[in-house]
Formats: structure tokens, sequence, C-alpha cells
């Protein structure tokens, strides 16, 4: 620092570099100095790849050990340093494996998961939409958004999607199938918070630069309220509320709309910072539901059914299915489960009528009742669109009297909550 300010140095033609992999392990004092310029150089973008596999494969034929071509490698390695590039190159060249799409996929999520540093999952979804039971306003938002980014229209796709509800009401399979939908790469944020001093934020700060350098990307925050930090949380020196800085940052950067596509799950969203839920960052809010109609019940059974790689056909279904309003999804993949178990073990290869009767008929849902309340109508007047709230839960806020009258009944559940 007094190098920086000295005015004999300054009159020379000298420059002092210092080479750091993350900005928070350099002292405040030294990077915020107004005589000392901070200068990210960020994971190289398409040309830079495509120009350094010029360089890298120069005389080789591509064909001969890959299935792709230069400018396909280059696309699709987003994220990826260009350390890894050559070694996903040179490995093929000189190891004998083909780069084919399985091999691709492997070694692109290995890369990217190590660039990381383990803080990031990538995710292949599986399933489109068409695999979501039900919230049927909402797919069609999602599937709306979807062709805006597929066509490269960005100006109305929102930064970030909160998807909010009673725990099981299937929120991580609707974020997982819209991303199957968009047909771009997926990755799950996870924990990056650490004991060390300054260690959390340089763990996010790297995180936050991989997601820049792979859009167009969803990112699926799990258990938002907790992840995401808050301004004014206190007792951790800080942590919390730097935290919340950088993702409130990130996400309301508009240049990375349509590239970074947040997904907020939570069954709390009243927990998440205002800063977070306002219009330009997590602008869509969607509430979920559990079912209440028999043919939604009756088409979620076939449908978790063949997600679990089980057979079970439409006619073994019951007509009427019990606890209709108290079944999620995770309750319904249960019942799935145990009739899968007691078919297999009759020595059938498919869930029997009997199975799957006697299954329903012995299964006791959670009746946590006040909690489970309290969730759905934190989720109801979290709802940004109208479309998105079943007939049955606009009753509900009519019935109640209003948004202002729901919060009233929040507010008295939390306080027997709290009070037991």
């Amino acid at each position: 620092l007094n190098w920086a300010a000295s005015p004999y140095i300054t009159r020379t033609n000298v420059a002092i570099v210092l080479v750091e992999s993350q900005l928070a392990h350099m002292s405040e004092r030294l990077t915020a100095n107004p005589h000392v310029a901070a200068i990210e150089v960020r994971l190289p973008k398409e040309v830079e790849r495509k120009r350094f596999l010029e360089v890298a494969c120069e005389g080789k034929d591509v064909a001969s050990f890959s299935d792709y071509g230069i400018p396909e490698i280059a696309k699709l390695t987003a994220g990826i340093a260009l350390t890894d590039v050559n070694v996903m190159i040179q490995s093929s060249l000189e190891g004998g494996e083909r780069l084919d799409h399985e091999r691709f996929q492997v070694l692109k999520r290995r890369l990217i998961e190590r660039q990381a540093q383990g803080m990031l999952e990538f995710i292949e979804p599986k399933w489109g939409l068409d695999m979501v039971v039900g919230h049927d306003a909402a797919k069609q938002r999602l599937r709306d958004d979807s062709e805006l980014i597929k066509r490269g229209q960005l100006e109305t796709v929102p930064m970030g999607y909160l998807l909010c509800g009673p725990v099981g009401t299937g929120k991580s399979f609707l974020a997982l199938c819209a991303a199957g939908n968009i047909g771009i790469p997926c990755v799950k944020l996870k924990n990056f918070r650490s004991k060390y001093v300054g260690e959390t934020e340089a763990n996010l700060e790297r995180v936050l630069g991989v997601l820049r350098s792979m859009g167009p990307v969803v990112v699926i925050v799990d258990e938002a309220d907790a992840m995401l930090g808050d301004r004014d949380q206190g007792g951790d020196s800080g942590v919390g509320s730097r935290v919340f800085g950088m993702f409130a940052q990130q996400m309301g950067d508009t240049r990375y709309r349509g590239r970074i596509l947040w997904m907020l799950l939570t069954a709390r969203p009243d927990l998440l910072p205002i800063d977070i839920k306002r219009q330009g960052r997590a602008e869509v809010h969607i509430p979920l539901f559990y079912p209440t109609q028999d043919d939604e019940l009756r088409q979620m059974f076939l449908i978790l059914a063949k997600k679990s790689g089980a057979k079970l056909a439409d006619e073994d279904v019951p007509t009427e299915i019990p606890h209709k309003g108290h079944l999620s999804g995770a309750d319904v993949e249960g019942i799935i489960g145990r009739a899968w178990r007691t078919s297999l073990l009759a020595g059938a290869d498919h869930i029997t009528a009997d199975a799957l009767s006697k299954a329903i008929a012995s299964f006791i849902p959670s009746h946590q009742s006040l909690e489970r309340e309290l969730q759905e109508l934190i989720a109801i007047i979290e709802c940004t669109d109208r479309e998105f709230l079943p007939d049955a839960k606009v009753e509900r806020l009519e019935g109640l009297g209003g948004r202002e009258r729901v919060q009233e009944r929040i507010n008295a559940i939390k306080q027997i909550i709290e009070a037991s």
C-alpha cells in the first residue's frame, strides 16, 4: 500500500502485479484502495476456446478422435478452463478413447464440478415438463419462457423463479423438468460455507465466476431461505450479509438475463429477504399445492411409477383415492415404492392392483396441520400471478377475506408454533 501511494514510484513506469485465484483471499484494505486496480481474469469465452482448440489440434484430424468438430467443442465447453479443455483433447488423442456424447458429458461434468471445487453439482435432466402432473398454468409459463430462450429473445425472460409451497409438492422435480424442457445445462448449488474466515466468500466468488462463464445455465438453489443469507443476519461476523450482497448483485445483473436462470426452491419464502424476491431478481413466484382431484392423483401415480422404473397399468390405479388434498408427491412416490416391493416379492414384474390398493389403504400421511397450513397460506400470498392459483386456493383466499386477513392468520399460526 505504501508503494502504491508513493509519489516516487507513481512517477516511474513501474507496475506491481499480484496474482491470486480468489479476490476474497486478499485484504480489503488492498483491494479497495484507490491506488490499486482489481482486474478479474474470467474463464475463457467461446471465441477464445475456439482459438485455443485450433492451435491445440493443428495438424490433427479432429474427426479421428472426436464426434464433435472444433466449433462444437468450443461451444459445449462453456465454464471450463483452457487447461481442462486441453486435458479433454489430449486424453482422447493419447488414450485412444473417442470423444463421443457419453464420454464428453462425463468429462464435462467432472471438469465443471472440479472447477467449482465441488460446490456445484452438474445435473442432466431426464424429463421435460410433460412428466409433471397438474400445475398447468405454471407449466405453460415455463414452456413459453423456454421457447423465448431457444429463440434467443431474452429481453422478456425473467431473471429467476421462486418455487414455493408445502414440503413434498414437487418443487425440485418441476425445476429439473423445466431445465430439461429448455435443453440447457443445469447445476445445483451445494454447500459453499466454510468455518474459516473469508473462505465462504471466496467459495461463492469462485462459484459465481463459473456460472457467469457457463451461460446459458439453470441454477437450482434448494432450501433457498437458508442458502442465500440475509442483509440483517448477525452473529456470524457479517458473513451472511456479505453472502446475501453477492447473490443479490449477481441475480440483479441484467447482462445475464436468460444466461443465468435462477430457480429458488423453499417451503418458507417468507424467510427470504424481500430484496431477493423483488422484480428484477426472482421475478416469477410459482406456488405449488397438493393435488385435490382424483384424476390428478391417478395421473400422478402413473407418472411416478414410470419415474421409478416400475410398470403400472391405468386400470390398476383405484378410481377413488383416500386422503385427497393430504398426499404430497413424495407420499405418492413412497406408496409406489411399497407396492412395487410387495409385487416383486410376490413374483410379479409389474405393480399389481392388489398390492397398490393395500399400500394406499395402509399409508398414513403426515398430519402436521398447522405447519402445512402455514406453508400453504404463505405460498398463496407470495404468488405473483393469479393464474397460478387453483380455484380452491382462490376460494380460500377470498373466504379468509383477502391477503391482509391471510397475513393475520399466518402471524397467528407462527405465534402458536413458536409457543408450542
